[in-house]
């Protein structure tokens, strides 16, 4: 049948140009309709059965003894192909891609939910399974709200638990990175219900990890109060600790000193077994610097009143000199006033002769307007064993140093004392060593 206003001689190549219109959709190798929709999932899709608005007797429409016979034909199975029926319409490719993009739309949203009920009830699991926690915290990031609120929900009781994981942990911080104001706090109550859960946490290096990327997302006065009155409890035990001195140097830096201030107040009550711990000792100059009013006051009175102890003490001399660097007005007099008596002992001993050198450099004045360092070169000069610091291994060096910062009387003193002991000090290798330094400077 040709459309009307054609000639019979138009009529073969009318027919080889309507069947390569309606064979443009399909590639090489040739396919037919059929496997398309095999393809697509789609033979029993309502899409598949035709209404009768397509059958009309326009050019651009099935026609004819083309038409596509009936309902039952395509639910049987019997669908039309190019050799049995004239597709001419363009709207039909339209129709068919938009058919197969619903279908994968909604093929991936089942496979989907398929995929999140599985999920479910195996979280605990894969959180602390290596591999498969790697693929959990990704997971999380593109989780719908009402999807990780599920998740949420069945971790949230293991969070403490997960971590001091040495796996789990990562899910924890990627869970804090995520969870709202509301889960945050759920978190924070779930790891401060007991006395001592944080600390303890805090005393695993998995767990002071996640402890610190809480403290980053803390968003309310009350969530801060929460961790820090926990954190109170064993302020002392995590300042020694190797991981856990790294959570209170985290809420010296982003809290305010009225935040940290129960937290201050007990490391200046054990101040002194924090003063000659290794780790402890440079937490405690950190509190120095951050510790304010009374609380900083408390502290400076308990390292003077320790000071001969904590001047003699491997970590606790750093402490010492901490606090001359400080350069507290009255705070030098009051530690010399302290020290007095010490000084020799002192110059003579590994760590605190170095105490005495930062007393020569950093030190002000006394109450006459005598200078500190000018006492102690006094009280050295005055000792009658003073002539053993010039050959002891570290009195030596405090020599040395008193030479540099003394004047007039002091300075002449230092290097008759250094004359009329020389001979002894050619036999000794660090008095032969401060000898040969001496004899340079004065050229």
């Amino acid at each position: 049948m040709t459309p009307q206003g054609s000639s019979p001689g138009n009529q073969s190549s009318y027919s080889s140009s309507q069947q390569s219109s309606c064979m443009s959709p399909i590639q090489n190798p040739p396919q037919t309709l059929e496997h398309v929709f095999a393809r697509l999932s789609v033979s029993d899709s309502p899409f598949n059965h035709p209404t009768s608005d397509f059958e009309s007797n326009g050019p651009s429409c099935i026609n004819g003894a083309s038409k596509i016979s009936s309902w039952n034909g395509w639910r049987s199975g019997v669908i039309p192909t190019p050799q049995s029926s004239i597709l001419c319409n363009p709207y039909d490719d339209r129709f068919l891609h938009f058919e197969a993009l619903a279908r994968q739309s909604e093929n991936l949203a089942l496979r989907r939910l398929r995929w999140f009920n599985d999920l479910l009830g195996r979280v605990l699991f894969l959180a602390k399974d290596h591999h498969e926690s790697r693929i959990l915290q990704e997971t999380l990031k593109i989780l719908t709200r009402g999807e990780f609120c599920i998740i949420f929900l069945e971790l949230i009781n293991y969070v403490p638990e997960l971590m001091v994981d040495p796996v789990g942990n990562y899910v924890v911080q990627r869970m804090v990175e995520i969870c709202n104001e509301e889960q945050l706090n759920q978190i924070v109550l779930s790891v401060t219900q007991y006395n001592f859960q944080l600390v303890k946490i805090c005393l695993c290096s998995h767990g002071s990890r996640v402890v610190e990327k809480i403290l980053e997302h803390l968003t309310t006065q009350e969530q801060r109060g929460h961790v820090i009155l926990a954190l109170s409890q064993g302020a002392d035990v995590l300042a020694k600790d190797v991981s856990g001195h790294r959570v209170l140097l985290h809420c010296l830096k982003h809290f305010s000193g009225e935040d940290n201030k129960h937290l201050l107040n007990v490391i200046a009550m054990k101040c002194f077994r924090i003063a000659i711990d290794k780790t402890g000792c440079c937490v405690l100059q950190r509190c120095l610097n951050h510790a304010q009013g009374g609380t900083k006051k408390n502290m400076i009175a308990s390292i003077l009143l320790n000071a001969s102890v904590l001047a003699e003490d491997c970590y606790g001399n750093y402490v010492v000199q901490h606090l001359l660097s400080m350069k507290i007005p009255g705070l030098a007099k009051r530690l010399v006033r302290q020290l007095e008596g010490n000084f020799f002992f002192l110059s003579c001993n590994k760590y605190g002769s170095n105490v005495v050198e930062k007393f020569f450099l950093d030190s002000g004045e006394l109450d006459s307007g005598e200078l500190c360092s000018t006492f102690i070169i006094s009280e050295l000069l005055h000792n009658p064993k003073v002539s053993k610091l010039l050959v002891d291994p570290y009195g030596n060096y405090v020599i040395k140093s008193a030479l540099l910062v003394s004047k007039g009387d002091f300075q002449n003193a230092l290097e008759r004392l250094i004359k009329l002991n020389s001979r002894i000090m050619q036999s000794n290798i660090y008095g032969k060593k401060l000898l040969a330094w001496f004899y340079k400077r004065k050229t």
